[in-house]
């Protein structure tokens, strides 16, 4: 392994403990000490690669919001459009929540409260933004009903979205949250004018765990 490669793999490892410590204990009482003794060094130790706490939770942001764009990418390489990649969409970002610290990282630093030297994006607003994106699709496709508020539909399906995750984080782990994705549609597809929600529910929920 090369100097770099070190570099690299030591900066991921400290951006991972970080993560850690954020989804467990919140920006606010997280310390570069804390994450130093998650990694049994010392925070001088990792000065080399972040100055501040803020610069890690910039980090883990980043990290939050970057792969997006790559997983909807590939759900449209397996065909899915509209109503149908949002869905799938769905399931892929919860099932990451469940299994990924540095997602759970990255949604828990949008709602603390105590980022005053953190520079994020405003929370929650990009995923409200490509939330309506693929409403706008499925709209034109004909999947959701020609009446439906796209503005007013996005804000809600993130808002019960995000209560989701936090919901079964608190609960369960979210070992569930499988199943309580698979819930919120079949109450919130009616509002979108879907009248066959039970049957696109069910199809997709196992082409989604399949994947």
């Amino acid at each position: 392994m090369t100097q770099q490669e070190r570099a690299t793999a030591r900066r991921d490892e400290i951006v991972r403990a970080a993560a850690a410590e954020f989804d467990e204990v919140g920006y606010a009482a997280a310390s570069l000490s804390s994450i130093a003794a998650r990694l049994n060094r010392t925070k001088g130790a990792m000065s080399y690669h972040f100055s501040s706490k803020g610069a890690l939770a910039h980090e883990v942001a980043q990290y939050h919001f970057l792969q997006w764009d790559g997983v909807n990418a590939a759900i449209r390489e397996d065909g899915y459009t509209g109503l149908d990649a949002t869905i799938i969409l769905s399931f892929a970002v919860a099932a990451r929540f469940r299994d990924d610290v540095l997602v759970r990282a990255g949604m828990r630093l949008q709602h603390d409260a105590g980022l005053h030297d953190v520079e994020l994006p405003p929370p929650f607003e990009w995923w409200i933004k490509m939330t309506r994106t693929m409403l706008e699709e499925a709209h034109q496709l004909g999947q959701i009903g020609a009446d439906v508020d796209l503005d007013v539909a996005a804000e809600v399906l993130v808002e019960a979205f995000i209560g989701i995750q936090e919901v079964a984080h608190r609960i369960t782990l979210a070992q569930d949250i499988h199943e309580r994705v698979e819930r919120y549609w079949l109450m919130l597809l009616p509002g979108l004018g879907v009248t066959n929600g039970p049957e696109l529910v069910a199809r997709l929920s196992a082409e989604a765990a399949a994947r």
